[in-house]
């Protein structure tokens, strides 16, 4: 039986091409050229959307509704077995965690790109893109939600890091391994998330602005934020989730103005927890009001905290799940 696959490009590395300077230009290429180097099996129908051509840095909120809906109304199509989206890396994994949380179908969503252009020596575009194509095209990914299949590797959308800037080994999920992986055309699952969620798509979206934490940091950013138009911060302590005295002070003004923050951690495994007692720790910002991120990154801590204020959700109950 023919299997359906809707592959949607949106740019990047993946559909890059050196330009007279002899510099990368991302985005450039269709899809069909990229396709055409596959050797894909003949039993895969391949539904080409070619949505955006942009470098993924280029991409907006607005890019990311029109993504979604492209999907979505892909997904009325109960022949299509899975959706395949080329993205360039540098945001491929707020993407793919934006999709996570904004679509609501058993079917996989895969979201790859490449480390790599298609004319490099060694490049893993094609092998990258047909994976992609083989696990969504594969009955036994149902139920992933979305994920990222790269260098071989299915990684869910909510752990996965680029964990190097260059290596085809781009991507990875510290601490919570790879869903599974592809060996010869095989797909193989070791395991599946066990909680899905799902938001509605706004016209706007609040703006939620990343802080770090680090020795001796001031307030200078969070008083900045005070003087702005803010919705909701995402703060990135340290360890547990601690932040300097400076910075507690000014946070205090912040959650007096009813801006919304989570906490999050600089660690690369573990949550953030109310272990300590002091000024500034974390049990301390639980205290007056801080929202706890559990083992979010910054990042996909920024994506939820943004469509559940735009949702009106309860932050307090519901943001660690």
């Amino acid at each position: 039986m023919t299997k359906k696959v809707v592959l949607i490009t949106t740019g990047g590395t993946i559909a890059s091409k050196r330009n007279t300077s002899g510099k990368l230009e991302s985005g450039v290429l269709d899809g069909n050229e990229i396709l055409s180097m596959c050797n894909l099996q003949n039993d895969i129908e391949i539904i080409l959307i070619d949505l955006f051509h942009l470098p993924s840095m280029h991409m907006s909120f607005d890019n990311l509704n029109t993504l979604t809906q492209n999907i979505n109304e892909q997904l009325k199509d109960e022949t299509v077995n899975g959706i395949v989206v080329t993205h360039g890396t540098d945001s491929l994994e707020e993407t793919a965690y934006f999709l996570e949380l904004t679509t609501n179908d058993a079917r996989p969503i895969v979201v790859t790109g490449s480390q790599k252009s298609p004319e490099d020596i060694g490049t893993d575009v094609y092998s990258n893109l047909r994976n992609s194509i083989l696990v969504a095209s594969n009955e036994n990914a149902n139920n992933l939600g979305s994920v990222v299949v790269f260098n071989d590797e299915i990684l869910h959308s909510k752990y996965v890091k680029k964990i190097h800037s260059s290596s085809i080994n781009g991507f990875g999920s510290i601490g919570y391994g790879r869903l599974g992986f592809i060996d010869n055309d095989e797909v193989v699952i070791y395991q599946k998330p066990t909680k899905r969620e799902c938001y509605d798509l706004k016209e706007t979206y609040p703006n939620v602005e990343i802080v770090n934490s680090y020795l001796g940091c001031t307030g200078f950013v969070l008083d900045a934020l005070y003087a702005s138009e803010i919705d909701g911060i995402v703060l990135v302590g340290s360890g547990r989730g601690q932040i300097t005295p400076s910075m507690t002070k000014s946070l205090k003004k912040l959650l007096e103005k009813n801006v919304k923050i989570v906490l999050t951690t600089s660690t690369e495994e573990g949550r953030v927890f109310p272990s300590y007692d002091y000024y500034g720790s974390a049990n301390n910002l639980k205290e007056i009001g801080v929202v706890m991120g559990g083992d979010f990154d910054a990042k996909k801590a920024r994506i939820k905290l943004m469509l559940m204020l735009a949702n009106n959700n309860d932050l307090y109950d519901t943001f660690m799940h």
